[in-house]
């Protein structure tokens, strides 16, 4: 009898297998659960606490002897004897509406859920829950944790299951007890009330001492070619560029993960340097289309789409671990992924080609900038018309006299002369001095104070136009400001363009490149799904403005500005066929211009501040411990040092190649030094080599602007020469003479008149 009862339950057992947990629920005491689940969150010391209680749980059921809500309402007022703040749930959708909100305000959470992890795992990664500030607590009461077949807690979710093994003794088992990255459940306390309680405090070990050292962990690294930061060498060309899934979830199941060789660059070493500190492994894989990552155009419903492609897309999928190599900080990328502290602060910057020599056929003209032509035309035109005020002036402002031998007695007018003739001893005559005549002003005077002026500041053979002191005064006035003034500061401007050529005005701002893209045709290039691109897209004012004039590049194709990488834009300012620019941050265009020579290349000003990092998935348990190793290297001055020493390098490389190309260029030098002279050594010189000189031997050919403006001279002389014999051959000078004749003539015929009526008039009287 004894015996039979015993295979019964043997068989039960077998047959019953992982559904023996379930149904191995002891009876329920409501004190004793209160209390250590109290003293269980005692031991985590948390701000607040968030209890969701689902009635249909089994955990409420039959098992339990007394009604659900005196266990919570008990367990309730023992935590707040505790001084924690709760906030208890019935409503799963409002429960997980307030994690999402703690998470946005990036407030620790912890929260205790009276229900089977099963059911409620799924949906906290489906909503992103899953994160390092969130601890979800499942107080399970059966006597094993769930079997890992049947529930399986992914990484990046922090969960804790409380199992009740016996009456008054409590084990808790965590799932990041381990670096390792698996969703296994291992012990990490207990609590025995019999006894003294927690067997240890803190309740869980902290992430920073179970993820220093992740225990030979390997990472997916996606990459691409992106020099300083990785160099990579792709074993074929069979990538997946430009290939793209109208699902992106579709797009990375079906992903190949195509491994690639790293050959260097600042961010390699940095990686194995990080490896080195946290024990871990790591294999780069080629990230989707060769790219960082942008957002994805919105679908046919027109509804945003916040997935993102390139390496920030593997990442957000959970297919990829860190991601590397100038990757800037965003707002749209920090809601996809989250970012370590900055491994480099740098800024926003363009690079042009290097300012060109402008033409020397203007540089007899070039020391009158565009602000001072004006006032120099408005001096030499204004110039003539005031000498000839000065001197016409007192001529204008000096009375007439009037005669006075004449009285006037009402109507009659009486001649005192005549009286004085007729009657010599009646009148006392006195011999009265006759007036002096008043000085005439010079004829044609206007004319002949422009044509002064004009050979004045033309440095010409004058004489002195009038002899008053206010003309003098004014004469050395001119002399001195054509002298001084205009002809010594010309002539030393001139001679130091001569010797140090003049240069265009160099685009280092992006007021300046936006008036180019407009007025002279520059192109604008940015690499395609980087940080620079969406600032460009998300900016305002100027940004905003160059992003439509970018578009407008080339009709046909709108995205014809993007590029492959940073450097192949470099290439393409580097060829000259064309006006470009290219935007990207400022340490990666300064080392890809070293490659082709700083010489040939402008760096603009620094447009905004732009930081890069270390982005890692949301939620990553292990990004304080990589924090504090990154704040370690950048206060040790290590992430400078790599970063200046991967640009040694590279200098070193070019220094070889140039001391080559050097040496090459004095043998050829040598080689002709005997049979050429040095004007044409100067004229074989290459073009690029001429532009780099910063100071150059004054020669004829920079004086070819002087002669251009003899021979236009000489031209012009010699058009008006034509323009007479011209004429002379077409009888014109005869009616020019005839027309002078008639107002000779016309002119007589006035004077006849005026003296005419001049006799009718004072004849009687004197008569």
């Amino acid at each position: 009898m004894h015996y039979s009862l015993l295979f019964r339950l043997f068989l039960m057992v077998c047959l019953l297998g992982p559904t023996w947990a379930k149904l191995s629920y002891i009876p329920c005491n409501e004190s004793d659960v209160a209390i250590a689940l109290s003293q269980i969150i005692n031991g985590l010391q948390p701000r607040q606490l968030a209890i969701l209680v689902m009635p249909s749980s089994r955990l409420f059921g039959a098992d339990c002897v007394n009604d659900d809500t005196i266990q919570v309402d008990e367990f309730i007022q023992r935590l707040h004897r505790l001084y924690y703040k709760s906030v208890i749930f019935y409503d799963t959708e409002l429960f997980f509406d307030y994690i999402e909100a703690n998470l946005l305000g990036a407030i620790e959470c912890v929260n205790l859920i009276f229900h089977e992890p099963d059911e409620l795992s799924a949906r906290i990664q489906e909503r992103r829950l899953a994160h390092r500030l969130s601890l979800f607590i499942f107080y399970w009461g059966a006597r094993q944790p769930p079997n890992a077949t049947r529930v399986s807690f992914e990484e990046p979710m922090r969960a804790v299951v409380i199992t009740r093994p016996r009456r008054k003794a409590f084990r808790i088992y965590y799932n990041q007890a381990l670096p390792t990255g698996t969703s296994q459940l291992r012990l990490v306390n207990w609590y025995d009330g019999d006894n003294l309680g927690l067997q240890k405090t803190p309740l869980l070990p902290s992430a920073a001492t179970v993820y220093a050292n992740l225990e030979g962990r390997v990472f997916r690294v996606p990459v691409f070619h992106s020099p300083p930061w990785f160099w990579v060498s792709y074993n074929n060309d069979s990538n997946n560029v430009g290939n793209s899934s109208e699902d992106p979830l579709d797009e990375y199941e079906n992903l190949e993960y195509n491994e690639v060789n790293v050959t260097g660059g600042r961010d390699h070493r940095l990686l194995m340097l990080l490896a080195q500190h946290m024990n871990f492994q790591f294999m780069y894989i080629e990230a989707p289309g060769r790219t960082q990552g942008s957002l994805r155009a919105p679908d046919d419903s027109g509804e945003s789409n916040d997935s993102f492609t390139g390496g920030i897309g593997m990442l957000q999928s959970g297919l990829a671990d860190f991601f590397m190599g100038d990757v800037g900080l965003s707002w749209e990328r920090r809601k996809a992924i989250e970012f370590s502290f900055f491994t480099l602060a740098d800024s926003g910057a363009f690079a042009t080609h290097a300012p060109r020599r402008l033409n020397e056929a203007l540089a007899i003209m070039r020391p009158f900038k565009l602000d001072i032509w004006p006032y120099l035309i408005l001096t030499i035109v204004f110039s003539g018309p005031i000498f000839y005020g000065i001197i016409a002036m007192p001529f204008k402002w000096r009375r007439r006299q009037l005669a006075v031998d004449v009285e006037h007695l009402g109507e009659l007018c009486v001649y005192m002369a005549y009286i004085k003739e007729i009657t010599p001893c009646v009148l006392k005559i006195t011999h009265t001095r006759r007036p002096q005549a008043a000085p005439q002003m010079p004829p044609q005077l206007l004319q002949r104070c422009i044509w002064f002026t004009l050979r004045l500041f033309l440095k010409q053979s004058c004489h002195e136009l009038y002899h008053d002191y206010r003309t003098k005064f004014l004469t050395i006035v001119y002399w001195v400001a054509a002298t001084y003034v205009l002809a010594d500061v010309y002539s030393a401007q001139l001679t130091s363009q001569f010797a140090r050529p003049a240069h265009e005005a160099p685009i280092n701002t992006l007021q300046r490149l936006q008036a180019a893209m407009l007025r002279d045709g520059y192109r604008l290039y940015v690499e395609k799904e980087s940080s620079s691109l969406e600032m460009l897209e998300n900016g305002t004012e100027l940004f905003r403005q160059l992003y439509a004039q970018m578009r407008q590049q080339q009709p046909d194709d709108h995205l014809a500005f993007l590029i492959d990488s940073v450097e192949s834009g470099i290439k393409l300012i580097a060829d000259g066929r064309e006006n470009k620019a290219v935007l990207a941050g400022r340490e990666t265009l300064y080392f890809n211009i070293q490659q082709y020579g700083a010489k040939n290349f402008q760096l603009s000003q620094k447009l905004y501040t732009r930081y890069s990092a270390v982005a890692v998935q949301i939620g990553c348990p292990f990004l304080d411990s990589l924090n504090d190793v990154l704040m370690h290297l950048f206060e040790g001055g290590i992430l400078e040092k790599m970063t200046t020493a991967e640009y040694e390098a590279q200098s070193r490389k070019m220094t070889k190649d140039q001391s080559q190309q050097s040496m090459e260029l004095a043998a050829v030098e040598n080689a002709n030094a005997n049979a050429n002279t040095k004007s044409t050594e100067a004229k074989n010189q290459p073009q690029h080599a001429q532009d780099n000189e910063m100071i150059s031997a004054l020669n004829l050919r920079m004086l070819q602007g002087a002669f251009i403006a003899l021979g236009v001279g000489f031209f012009t002389a010699a058009l008006m020469l034509l323009l007479e014999l011209f004429c002379r051959r077409l009888n014109l000078a005869l009616p020019l003479r005839r027309c002078r004749l008639r107002w000779l003539r016309r002119w007589r015929r006035f004077k006849r008149m005026a003296r005419h009526q001049t006799v009718r008039i004072f004849a009687p009287n004197l008569g």
